[in-house]
């Protein structure tokens, strides 16, 4: 008789490890990881932009992407059609 023959499968004393979860140590128990600390002002400044002229082409009915060139026929300022859309959403 083997290992495998007559032991009836797994001995009652064995046991299986479980696949801890990424940042879980042993001994810690499993919970969600504390984000870090962010700086106040991650990343590129935001661009400054007339948001009174784009509420003004926007309510002549106009989309993003024109209003995005009308703006830049207005002001020789390049903008982007995302751009419009966050600062209009944004307020």
């Amino acid at each position: 008789m083997g290992y495998w023959w007559g032991s009836g499968g797994l001995s009652r004393n064995m046991i299986i490890p479980r696949q801890l979860a990424l940042g879980e140590g042993n001994g810690q128990i499993k919970g969600k990881a504390q984000p870090k600390p962010r700086p106040v002002s991650p990343g590129r400044p935001r661009r400054e932009v007339d948001v009174e002229l784009l509420r003004m082409l926007r309510a002549k009915g106009y989309g993003y992407k024109r209003i995005a060139g009308e703006y830049t026929r207005v002001t020789g300022e390049y903008i982007s059609h995302t751009t419009v859309r966050v600062r209009l959403v944004d307020g």
